[in-house]
This record gives structure tokens, sequence and C-alpha cells, in this order.
């Protein structure tokens, strides 16, 4: 059976604070795409970055860490034309971050349709892309075409729409766009915020409701502490955990529960829709570990955990 993963979308570096007064900063590699890429290797499955960078000192910078954590960047294009996008993370209590984007535009805005055609869709089973690569052309039309031709080759589709309101030109535009993908995708991971700005409704289950008509398989909705639904067509939702962690930075953690999701969807390898409850309840008890343990750890990728810690930590808890 093939299996390997396939992270579409930004690499950005993320300037992370050493301090409570967000005085010091170190940089770090980030992007969301970028983090699920290295979830993914970091808990080993087969793992390929389709993107570009700038070829500055910040790319490549990103794509040596990204060859570091074993992840495929053979479709990782660097350019002299435009820069590396950069972030600064600002944490306040509990962790919780706030960012800024110095990104008008940076290089990941300009992957094209010819560059996502180059990648061999035949050896993966799974393809994660967000919403930040759909803002401008020529990537929007890229992530479009990677998406039809993972489709085509029958991979599943996982999208998370990463909501960054202030990159959108207005509320409207990223709100029409990230739903113009919501029928191509096999799940979808979306925060309660998320899912309010999209379909207006502030009650889960009513929002989960707006969303029927795109005929979703699995839509997981992520509630912080207070763990995740995860809701399947024609089944009952299924409500999951937290790890219960003292939070030192929450920057990869939901990167981190993607990358569980991704790992064990690649590794079962049958359709989200054979799925049952108990699987479901099983796969989300494993992405919140992983994703505990990367809220308990400062930094992006570094935080992300192996298999190994994921799977010593369940055991742990279960003992």
């Amino acid at each position: 059976m093939t299996k390997g993963i396939i992270s579409l979308g930004e690499a950005l570096i993320d300037f992370i604070p050493l301090d409570d007064h967000n005085e010091s900063f170190k940089k770090s590699p980030g992007g969301a795409p970028a983090n699920v890429a290295v979830g993914v290797s970091r808990l080993g499955a087969v793992s390929t970055f389709l993107g570009k960078v700038g070829d500055d000192v910040l790319g490549r910078f990103m794509k040596e860490t990204l060859d570091g954590f074993g992840v495929d960047t053979t479709h990782m294009s660097l350019t002299k034309d435009t820069r590396t996008g950069v972030v600064f993370v600002t944490l306040g209590e509990g962790g919780e971050r706030s960012f800024e984007f110095y990104i008008d535009p940076s290089a990941d805005r300009f992957l094209t349709e010819a560059e996502a055609e180059q990648v061999d869709y035949a050896k993966h089973n799974v393809i994660h892309f967000g919403s930040i690569s759909m803002i401008s052309e020529p990537a929007k039309s890229a992530t479009k075409r990677a998406v039809s031709l993972a489709k085509e080759h029958g991979l599943i589709i996982s999208y998370d729409p990463n909501l960054r309101l202030g990159l959108w030109p207005s509320e409207e535009e990223a709100r029409e766009t990230i739903k113009s993908m919501l029928d191509q995708a096999d799940v979808v991971k979306l925060s309660e915020e998320e899912l309010t700005f999209l379909t207006g409704e502030e009650d889960v289950e009513a929002g989960i409701e707006a969303l029927a008509e795109y005929r979703i398989p699995m839509v997981i909705v992520t509630l912080g502490a207070d763990g995740s639904w995860i809701f399947m067509q024609d089944q009952e939702p299924v409500r999951a955990d937290a790890m219960k962690v003292n939070a030192v930075d929450t920057t990869g953690a939901g990167d981190a529960f993607v990358s569980g999701i991704l790992y064990q969807l690649s590794e079962q390898g049958k359709p989200v829709t054979a799925y049952s409850r108990e699987e479901a309840l099983k796969m989300a008890a494993f992405a919140s570990v992983s994703g505990g343990l990367a809220a308990s750890t400062k930094g992006a990728m570094a935080a992300l955990p192996t298999l190994d810690q994921v799977n010593e930590t369940i055991r742990t808890n279960q003992s």
C-alpha cells in the first residue's frame, strides 16, 4: 500500500520570544504546512513539502531544517525574485500566541501550477493544505491544481483553513475563498472561531449543520484546552478530551494535532468514510497527545513529538 503525506503551502520564519516580555527573539522555522511536514515526518511518515521560499539566508535555513527532519524538499523551490516570509510571534498568558506577519508578498505566494505538477502524487496517499496559499496568484491556482491532481490519484484531501484575517484583502474575500475549497476536502480541521467565521453560527453543532451542504466526510473542531469534536457523515459526533499540560508555547500545538490525524490516516490507508466512531475517538486521542506534547515545549518544529514520545505518553496515561 502506498503511504506518504504531501504538505502544501507556506514555509516562514517565526521569531519566537525568549522572555515573558517579548523583548528578545530567536529565529525558528515555521509556517503551518511546513510544521505539519515536519510533524508527520517526526511520527514516522514519508513526508514531502510542496512550496517556495526565497533564495536567501532564511529560505536556505528553512530548507536545511526540513531536510534535517527527514522531509523530502525536492519540491521546495528557492527563488531570487522574492524574500522568505517572516512572522513575529508574541506570547500572552497561558502561552497563547498573537502574530505579526511581514509578508507583502513573500516567496510562498509565487508557487506555480507547473511546480505543483512536478510532484509524484501516486507515491502518496494524503495531501494537506491551508488557506494562506489561496490568498493570491499564482499560488492560488497552484494549490487548486495540486488538490485536483491529488484527487485524480485518490489521495485523502486534508484542509486546515488556518485563518489569518490580517493577510486577506477583506473578510468577505477570506470567507468566500476558504469556503470554495470545502467541497474538495475529505478532512477539515477548524477552530471554534473559524467555524463561526465561516458559518455565522456561535454554536458548534449549528455550525456543522451549516456546513452539511459540502458533504465533508470528517470535520474536526478543536476547542483548545477543552479538546475537540469530530463530526462524521451519518454518525453521532465524537468528543475527545485534550491532554492536560502545562502550556509553555502553543505555537506548534495545532499543527502537531493535525500531524497526529494525518499520520494515522496515512498509516491506516482506508477511506475517511470507513472510520467508526471508536476509531475516530482513538485517532483524536492520539492527536491530542501529539498536540499536548508540542504545547509543553517552546518553539514550533523543535516541539513536535516523535511516535515513541506519543505512544509512551499514551501508555503512561493509561496506567
